[in-house]
């Protein structure tokens, strides 16, 4: 009896999507590398904050210490290369990818224990800096046409980050555990986890044979073109990406700072995008005029008006983007002496040039060195442009790349629906005009939004301050887009929050310092600096003309002095107080509120000297103990005060409980 033949396997769904997807690499390559690229920047805005104040501030580890986690990850950065020769690039890509995705969920989801998610933080930098180059490698290694895909990935990235970023307002959600944060995170990841498959359909089924760098070398000189990386990423975390950096400098509204930070980004895919599918001579000049010019737009970059801080920043924007595409092309399309590829080893040394730019750019506050900001950022600009320069010398291959390559950023720019619909339905908080006394008033140092755990939790400072109602907050320690603070616009996300108007006075540079919620019309205000001798976080006092209902105003002060117990901090702390103290002799007239963090406890002699001038501690009548603001985890000192005038009167003085900063805050009512 003759055999009967077996009807055909029908193919499994799944599989038949997968096969799909791996014909479409302009899909699922790019959009792959945006998405590993934005889980990868969040990640860092976690770890490199998450060290300064769990570990650093919190737990007291050294800059010694500290250097070890830096250790570290420049250490993952020199291992891509031989993981990559041992279980391949396309495999290291999907390995490092889908960890990155999976612990960017975990940290999201379990921020009981923030130092548990500092190591997580930890882990997913690691695979960050070891998937970048990974996925360089792979496209080299396959030619023009994918390192064009990986190159618009890598710049998609850092545009997706800018919106979600943007569009909360510049609050991570990284650091959210609303259902909306975690859902999208979720979807991003479930969207990265199938582009994987995509990618790499055959991995689980076909063994992956080292990879070959033989047959398509580079040569050294070309390889060390890519350690343009770090000095690339730190640019684009501390400036290009910073949306609240670009608010404060223009004095724009955070939407408008939003849309343009977007659109600089969109505008350097296009650029790049363009630069990707022409053909052009001598391509290393062109590389030495962008880099001549995106230095320019570095060292003017704080020069006024608002709309040459916005021309500068989109231009820098641009050539940065295009810089860096122009290393990548440059070391892929290399015609130089056949070798094994080394740019494991200019990676390792990129990331040690990130990691030390970022330290040096925050050590200024903290140590006195003999630099400026911005030469760091010049530096970080011609570090790109030299890297550039060298990998395109003698360049005279053409890029053969599809002419849907174009999808991609017209695709993008549907991204900017998102800072203009944040434009069209924003509200700007008003202040009342109808009311009187009594007002409630409130102090609150806000340790640059971080709880005693080491949690970047804006939201959770917002409660503390809408439990209590104030009608005018003073707050102290207010960052603006200080990437060790978590990049985040505290005082405008607050200020949207609370529906409640602000004055923002800077202290150590334009983007950290005090302010004043107020719900009552703020007439006027100004900045007097305190007396700080050598010090590289200097003082002042905000001082605000507030009207409490119709031709009665009310001047608010607050301050946050410089801390400290020994007796060279005392002696700047007191020196302050009597600044204070001949300021307030000299106003005539008018009710008078002091607030703030004086970091003196009730019997030193700087809290003497301020009650010398006539001003009354509202909280002296209430048990010692239940006035304690420091530390808000261990309540054991008061060192956060309200003082007032004597033709003004106090009731209700509390010191509410809260971890959401190291202070608890102090609240009374005053009457006239």
């Amino acid at each position: 009896m003759p055999r009967k033949t077996k009807a055909p396997v029908k193919k499994d769904r799944l599989f038949i999507f997968i096969e799909w997807l791996a014909a479409r690499p302009l899909l699922t390559e790019l959009t792959l590398t945006a998405i590993t690229v934005l889980f990868g920047m969040q990640v860092l805005r976690v770890l490199i904050p998450g060290t300064f104040w769990a570990l650093g501030d919190q737990i007291g580890w050294s800059a010694m210490e500290l250097g070890i986690i830096g250790g570290l990850i420049v250490l993952a950065g020199f291992l891509a290369g031989p993981l990559g020769w041992l279980i391949g690039n396309r495999r290291l890509v999907a390995v490092t990818a889908i960890g990155l995705g999976l612990i960017r969920l975990f940290m999201q989801v379990s921020w009981q224990v923030p130092l548990f998610n500092l190591s997580l933080a930890l882990i997913g930098t690691i695979f960050f800096v070891i998937f970048i180059p990974a996925c360089f490698e792979d496209a080299r290694l396959r030619g023009s046409p994918a390192m064009s895909r990986f190159a618009l990935g890598l710049l998609g990235g850092l545009a997706l980050d800018i919106a979600i970023n943007g569009a909360f307002d510049t609050y991570d959600i990284i650091w959210q555990v609303a259902p909306l944060p975690v859902l999208l995170t979720l979807l991003l990841l479930i969207i990265q986890l199938v582009l994987t498959m995509g990618t790499t359909p055959t991995i689980m089924t076909t063994p992956t044979k080292p990879s070959s760098t033989k047959t398509k070398g580079v040569s050294m000189a070309r390889s060390f073109a890519w350690l343009a990386i770090g000095p690339f990423l730190f640019l684009e975390l501390v400036i290009f990406q910073n949306i609240p950096r670009v608010a404060v400098l223009t004095g724009w509204t955070l939407p408008i700072a939003f849309g343009l930070t977007l659109l600089a980004q969109l505008a350097g895919i296009v650029v790049a995008a363009c630069f990707l599918s022409r053909s052009w001579r001598m391509l290393w000049l062109w590389a030495f005029s962008a880099g001549v010019i995106l230095i320019a737009s570095l060292v003017f970059a704080y020069q006024k008006p608002a709309a040459l801080i916005a021309l500068l920043f989109l231009v820098g924007q641009v050539l940065a983007s295009v810089l860096i595409v122009m290393v990548l092309i440059g070391i892929t399309t290399s015609t130089g002496k056949t070798q094994r590829s080394v740019v494991w080893l200019a990676n390792g040394i990129g990331i040690a040039l990130f990691l030390g730019l970022i330290f040096a750019y925050y050590a200024v506050y903290h140590i006195s060195l003999p630099y400026h900001n911005i030469i760091l950022e010049i530096i970080a600009g011609g570090t790109i442009a030299v890297c550039a320069i060298s990998a395109l010398n003698f360049w005279q291959q053409d890029i053969k790349v599809a002419p849907k390559l174009w999808l991609m950023p017209i695709l993008a720019l549907i991204l900017l629906v998102l800072p203009l619909a944040q434009t069209i339905m924003r509200q700007t908080p008003t202040a009342i005009t109808d009311e009187y006394y009594p007002v409630s008033v409130m102090t609150y140092n806000l340790n640059n939004g971080f709880n005693t755990k080491g949690k970047l939790n804006i939201e959770e400072i917002a409660q503390v301050i809408e439990n209590n109602n104030p009608d005018i907050v003073a707050l102290q320690e207010v960052s603006r887009g200080w990437v060790i603070n978590g990049r985040l616009d505290m005082l405008e996300w607050l200020s949207q929050r609370l529906h409640m108007p602000y004055k923002f006075v800077p202290t150590a540079d334009q983007f950290v310092g005090n302010a004043i919620l107020s719900r009552y019309p703020i007439l006027s205000y100004s900045k007097q600096d305190l007396p700080s001798p050598e010090l590289l976080m200097p003082s002042n006092l905000t001082v605000a003309l507030i009207e409490i209902g119709e031709s009665e105003h009310l001047k608010v002060i607050t301050t946050d002095l410089h801390p400290g117990n020994d007796d060279e901090n005392v002696a700047i702390r007191l020196l302050q107080c009597e600044y204070i103290a001949d300021f307030l002799n000299d106003i005539t007239g008018g009710r008078i509120v002091l607030l703030g963090s004086i970091n003196a406890e009730p019997d030193d002699s700087e809290i003497r000297t301020l009650r010398q001038v006539m001003l009354m501690d509202a909280a002296s009548r209430i048990d010692p103990e239940l006035a304690y603001t420091f530390a808000s985890d261990n309540p054991h000192q008061r060192i956060d005060y309200i003082f007032t005038s004597y033709d003004i009167r106090t009731t209700d003085v509390q010191v509410p409980l809260s971890i959401a900063s190291d202070h608890l805050p102090v609240v009374a009512v005053i009457y006239e």
